[in-house]
């Protein structure tokens, strides 16, 4: 090219900015655009979660008592309160005493029993433990039998309050002499009977 602007076919001035034969174009410059978020704000509710509530049971801490509740409110039938025994411990020995009776009896039979939460014993032969409770919580609750004043043996064997054999302590009776329901069923608390009957009997 220059040497046809030195023959003055082409003028000099002309070839300053010429491209170049065969050259490929830029592409022009395209300043990139920037997504802008629509003003004002589309509002889209959310679909409300529905959760399902949540049952925390209570949690019993060690050392603290456990209440039962009485699981058949119509087992509660009023009966004359005065008929239901009272049981007092003295060492191995027990007595009971009804309410607006002078002296004490010589526990000597089967009962049905319940530890209110006042910490007393109440018992009967044949009324039912929401009876014996008149329906309220009871710290424990079961059946207990005397031969001439000494327990031979008591269970937590109560169908309304269904008390664990866990919290038999509760009870305030000795331990030892305890049953569970089960082993009643199965006559366990019978052998062991039979053995302190005959312990007694030696001494």
């Amino acid at each position: 090219m220059e040497a046809l602007a030195a023959l003055g076919r082409i003028p000099a001035g002309s070839m300053m900015g010429c491209p170049m034969v065969g050259a490929r174009p830029k592409p022009p410059f395209v300043q990139p655009a920037t997504a802008r978020p629509a003003w004002p704000p589309v509002y889209r509710p959310q679909q409300p979660v529905h959760l399902k509530p949540r049952i925390v049971q209570p949690k019993v801490m060690r050392g603290q008592p456990r209440f039962y509740p009485n699981l058949n409110a119509s087992a509660a039938i009023p009966v004359e309160r005065d008929e239901i025994f009272k049981l007092h411990g003295f060492f191995e020995q027990y007595r009971i005493s009804r309410p607006k009776s002078h002296g004490m009896l010589v526990a000597n039979a089967k009962y049905i029993f319940v530890r209110t939460l006042d910490g007393s014993i109440s018992l009967h032969p044949t009324y039912r433990h929401p009876v014996l409770a008149n329906g309220q919580p009871v710290l424990y609750a079961g059946e207990m039998y005397f031969d001439n004043g000494k327990l031979d043996w008591w269970s937590n064997g109560s169908g309304n309050y269904r008390p664990d054999a866990d919290h038999a302590d509760q009870a305030n009776l000795p331990m030892n002499r305890f049953f569970t329901y089960q082993d009643v069923l199965k006559g366990r608390h019978k052998d062991r009977a039979a053995t302190s009957s005959r312990t007694r009997e030696e001494l």
